[in-house]
């Protein structure tokens, strides 16, 4: 022990209530929201460099850390640890260094328990709810700022390299653009891979490298154009399969943005929710806002005609020819919104044979994508890091593992995605 070094006088009952194995809390200190922590004597100092234990303090710096303490109930806690950071220096090798510690990050200024604690707060509520649930003491600024980081460290320690042979690239909309769903697809099942909140080529490149290419027979894809800039330069022995339910996934867009206009001033109660309805689903008590909204606005009619035309299709044994007809009739006689549709259809109508080849069903994929971005609108809104963390990490920590090149990824299931985000928005209007 240096000459520097002082005994001190330890609180046995509050080193037990703080629960950190590294620190034990000075007596006679602080109340029942500070603790004023010293490390534990335990082995001697070594020099991470040398080796040696020819140590001396070199420099002595007082930190403020927050931290909580959880209960049974998991309420918590909020107390500052004011702890003595001690730099030492080695006379062996004359290098000066600081002890790591588990508790807290070198330069951070809460514990690692704390960002745990805000991480899983995160979760089920939004970032100005958490804040306000630690009494201000973190900004929602910090708290994202925090999420980014164990997303970093989540990522760091992924496996480099994943094996598939059917992969879906699976746009969706989230609550700042567009976000991207990396699905595994075995045996007529779906399995979230990875997440990327924001739509670029690089992002896409660099996820694919994460891919054994050699080992992937087919990519399904949506219409985004970012997506097929990015596979023109995949291996071609990759097939490049297209749902069709993305084309009624757009003209659906489409008729929500005229009916929006058209449809604002008619007195029909639920006119937009009737209007982005099929026939076939239609009940017996809409029929009649059905007929007069499309009475009065011709143009909308027109529109709903298309749309729900293509659904008729493709929930009915769709094929080759009956979209070529469909893509034709609305080329020459369709309403303007959407003939570029229809256009699109007919461009891809090879890759979209190729789906219809496989035994994917028609609006599989396109429908994954729609439910989670009205699961992730309904919730809270959120950075796009805590999105990734919601539809991955902490729903499913240990969702990527293989062992070896030929084991397959699975990943998680997307039913199981649905029910974690259910439970998510059901804890949120209960706290809310």
């Amino acid at each position: 022990m240096s000459r520097r070094e002082k005994r001190y006088e330890i609180d046995t009952i509050r080193t037990l209530q703080l629960g950190l194995d590294e620190l034990d809390v000075l007596a006679n200190c602080g109340d029942s929201l500070t603790f004023y922590v010293v490390p534990k004597v335990t082995l001697p100092i070594k020099c991470p460099y040398c080796g040696g234990e020819k140590a001396n303090i070199h420099i002595l710096r007082n930190r403020t850390l927050r931290d909580v303490l959880l209960d049974n109930k998991g309420m918590g806690k909020f107390i500052e640890l004011h702890f003595q950071f001690k730099s030492y220096f080695c006379s062996n090798c004359q290098t000066t260094f600081t002890p790591n510690f588990c508790f807290a990050g070198p330069k951070s200024r809460m514990t690692r328990r704390f960002e745990d604690f805000l991480v899983r707060e995160a979760m089920s509520n939004s970032l100005e709810s958490v804040s306000k649930t630690t009494n201000g003491i973190v900004s929602a600024a910090a708290i994202k700022s925090v999420i980014d980081r164990w997303i970093q460290a989540k990522d760091a320690t992924r496996l480099p390299r994943y094996t598939a042979q059917t992969l879906c690239l699976l746009s969706y909309q989230n609550v700042q653009s567009y976000g991207l769903l990396v699905l595994n697809v075995e045996d007529g099942q779906a399995y979230l891979v990875d997440v990327l909140p924001e739509i670029s080529s690089e992002a896409i490149r660099a996820t694919l490298r994460k891919f054994e290419l050699h080992r992937i027979r087919q990519i399904v894809v949506d219409l985004t154009e970012v997506i097929w800039d990015v596979l023109a330069e995949m291996p071609p022995h990759i097939d490049c399969l297209v749902d069709p339910g993305f084309l009624y996934s757009l003209a659906r867009e489409e008729l929500y943005a005229v009916a929006q206009k058209d449809a604002r001033w008619l007195p029909m109660n639920n006119k937009l929710e009737v209007i982005m309805t099929p026939r076939s689903k239609i009940l017996a008590t809409q029929q009649y806002t059905l007929s007069q909204t499309l009475n009065r606005r011709p143009h909308l009619a027109e529109m709903y005609n298309a749309t729900d035309s293509l659904y008729t299709i493709l929930s009915t044994g769709w094929s080759k020819q009956r979209l070529l007809d469909w893509a034709s009739s609305i080329c020459t006689y369709g309403p303007g919104p959407i003939v570029s549709i229809a256009q699109r259809l007919l461009i891809c109508l090879p890759n979209i044979t190729k789906y219809g080849q496989t035994n994917f069903s028609a609006m599989y994929f396109s429908s994954i994508g729609e439910q989670i971005s009205r699961y992730i609108q309904q919730l809270r809104p959120c950075s796009a890091a805590l999105e990734k963390a919601r539809l991955l990490y902490l729903l499913a920590p240990d969702t990527i593992q293989s062992e070896d090149s030929s084991t397959q990824l699975l990943g998680i299931s997307v039913t199981r995605i649905f029910d974690m985000l259910k439970e998510q928005k059901c804890r949120q209007e209960r706290i809310f």
